[in-house]
Parts: structure tokens; C-alpha cells; sequence
């Protein structure tokens, strides 16, 4: 598949609390899931979620659509919060990706 997550990427997420309950308040988040679907492998594309309870369609029968575009602001801007928080220093792709997609974040 484009656009997997690197190692590098997941460790971002799994060092400082992978299962963050981004979306079920389960904290048991067992992958990370893009976003804006495979358009980047940025770690601002990234949310960790549980792939049964949380990302499949029939594991969210109380949350909105996963790809919908107030879920993806959501996801987007807890993300980067995130990687604000543990003082996660952007590269140029990253920052291309944040420019892009900047009217999602507000």
C-alpha cells in the first residue's frame, strides 16, 4: 500500500502513549490509521485507534464517519497537538503537509 507510516512515525505515537484514546476512550488503540486516507505518511496524518471499536464502520456506531470532514478536522488538530506536546520537530514534507491542509486546523 502508499503511503504506510514508517517506524519512525509509530514510534512517535507508541513512546509517549499510543493508545491516547484519541476517539473510544478504550485506550487500546492498536494501529495508526491515516487521516486525509494515504494522501501522506506524515505523522500529522496519523491517529491512533483501535481498528475494530474504533476505525471499521461497524465499530462506530456512535461516532460520525471516520472520513468525514469535522472527524478529520478533529483528528487533525489532536494530532498536532500531540506532537506539539511531546515537542515533535517538523520536517519539510510534514510542513508541506500542514500548509496544504491548513484550512482543515481551524
Amino acid at each position: 500500500m502508499n503511503n504506510n507510516f514508517t517506524s519512525k512515525t509509530r514510534e512517535l505515537f507508541d513512546q509517549w502513549g499510543y493508545a491516547d484514546r484519541w476517539e473510544c476512550w478504550l485506550n487500546n488503540a492498536d494501529c495508526l490509521q491515516h487521516i486525509l486516507w494515504r494522501v501522506s505518511n506524515s505523522p500529522y496524518n496519523a491517529a491512533p485507534l483501535n481498528n475494530f471499536e474504533c476505525h471499521q464502520p461497524e465499530g462506530r456506531k456512535w461516532l460520525l464517519a471516520i472520513h468525514s470532514e469535522e472527524q478529520q478536522k478533529k483528528y487533525l488538530i489532536k494530532t498536532k497537538d500531540y506532537l506539539d506536546d511531546i515537542g515533535y520537530k517538523p520536517n519539510k514534507k510534514d510542513l508541506e503537509f500542514l500548509d496544504k491542509y491548513k484550512k482543515l486546523y481551524a
